[in-house]
């Protein structure tokens, strides 16, 4: 099940399915079936995650309140209807990682690997047939792919879970192949994103898990193809790139509409922030009108957008500061918090197998965390959902609620040996 639950949310949410008026990712519907009947099997919970569920209803419950006497009420509906969807994968995801052991993390290994398959047979389709992408021809004149994703941002923080997952791996073979994923997708789909992500991992693996032949390799790496694409042809393979880059920095007198896009998604939040007190808009009511007057949106209106990512803030943690106010700094705070014991774990973990667990769900945290501020897609795009399966492993859970209501002990996270793992 955890296998599914990757696979999904690297993969599957990029593929839409419309219901009941909504637009939802098939992950979120896959999961929801499978995961109902999956709960439905094994017939109890873990207390722990009937704590967090009954928090998330409370922040729900808030969120009507909030959002009655906020600013504006247009989404509401959207938050009626997405906000127990998410409640539901939550305790799903939240079971998922407490229920998984020592070979359903190892095999994760595997599931990155199809996974980055199915992505790169999605380049090479659009490759053979462009006329099956007719969205996806801006990006193709600049050399770079898409597949299965809307854009090549899209594939840099839907992927770079899968890279992760195979740079921490324990066999060199593995490591080796996830820093081949990682150098192709810099090549067929690079990106701003995927190269923010790339220096963000490299800084994590140097400072915090002192992988200095790591950083070192995959550094050179970098420079090297960096190196190449300026000889074949910099204005059309790295000047792009770096126009974002610089546009970013410009601010408002860049031209570059990427770089404008995460200027107002930080503009968006504050503006947010500030014209609710900092309690925020209310769950997933970011993009609600009146939007906030904030300057980049009159810059935007005049190069002929009309209200770009108003509702996702073109980053997760614009998003979520938006709508939780200041409990959404306080979220991320507590999740540094977990982080930081759960790479303790990592460094004091004895086995070689059950560091490399520790240093999987660890990446898993960092990939959530990163895109959160670099580039994301609203709460069911992947990087959320894949942190919420790793929620179990920084604290020590114990106890599960039975469907009869009967709390009974459960195996401690801490319990790797061979004779105790069991498959999810």
């Amino acid at each position: 099940m955890l296998q599914l639950w990757f696979i999904a949310n690297t993969i599957l949410w990029a593929i839409s399915v419309k219901a009941g008026g909504f637009e939802l990712g098939l992950n979120v519907v896959l999961l929801m079936i499978v995961g109902a009947l999956w709960l439905g099997v094994h017939r109890r919970v873990a207390t722990s995650s009937v704590t967090a569920i009954a928090a998330l209803l409370g922040y729900l419950i808030l969120s009507l309140v909030v959002a009655g006497v906020g600013p504006c009420r247009d989404l509401f509906p959207k938050l009626l209807v997405t906000g127990p969807i998410l409640i539901f994968l939550i305790l799903i995801g939240l079971e998922i990682g407490n229920r998984a052991r020592l070979k359903d993390w190892l095999n994760l290994q595997k599931a990155a690997i199809w996974g980055l398959v199915l992505a790169f047979s999605g380049f090479l389709a659009e490759a053979i047939a462009p006329s099956k992408f007719p969205n996806r021809g801006g990006f193709r004149m600049e050399g770079r792919y898409s597949g299965l994703f809307k854009e090549p941002s899209h594939v840099a923080f839907a992927l770079f879970p899968c890279v992760a997952v195979l740079l921490v791996a324990e066999s060199k073979k593995i490591r080796r192949g996830g820093l081949f994923a990682l150098i192709a997708l810099l090549i067929f789909s690079r990106s701003s994103t995927l190269l923010a992500l790339t220096a963000a991992w490299l800084v994590y693996r140097l400072l915090v898990q002192k992988n200095r032949r790591q950083v070192v390799l995959l550094a050179l790496g970098v420079v090297a193809l960096i190196a190449l694409a300026c000889a074949i042809d910099y204005d059309r393979l790295i000047a792009p790139t770096v126009d974002r880059i610089a546009g970013v920095a410009a601010s408002s007198g860049s031209d570059n509409m990427s770089s404008l896009l995460y200027v107002q998604g930080w503009q968006d939040a504050w503006g947010n922030l500030a014209r609710t007190h900092g309690i925020g808009l209310g769950f997933n009511m970011m993009g609600c009108h009146p939007l906030p007057n904030v300057p980049l949106r009159d810059v935007l209106t005049t190069m002929g957008f009309d209200e770009p990512n108003a509702q996702d803030g073109t980053f997760l943690f614009a998003k979520i500061l938006s709508e939780a106010g200041i409990g959404g700094v306080a979220f991320y705070l507590a999740i540094a918090w977990s982080w930081l014991h759960l790479e303790k774990r990592v460094r004091n973990a004895h086995d070689a197998r059950e560091r490399v667990m520790a240093s999987t769900q660890a990446a898993l945290i960092f990939c959530f965390v990163a895109s959160s501020f670099i580039r994301s897609e609203g709460y069911f795009s992947g990087g959320l959902l894949l942190w919420v399966v790793a929620i179990p492993a920084a604290p020590h859970w114990r106890g599960s609620f039975s469907a009869k209501g009967v709390i009974a002990p459960t195996t401690p996270r801490t319990d790797v040996t061979p004779k105790a793992r069991t498959n999810c």
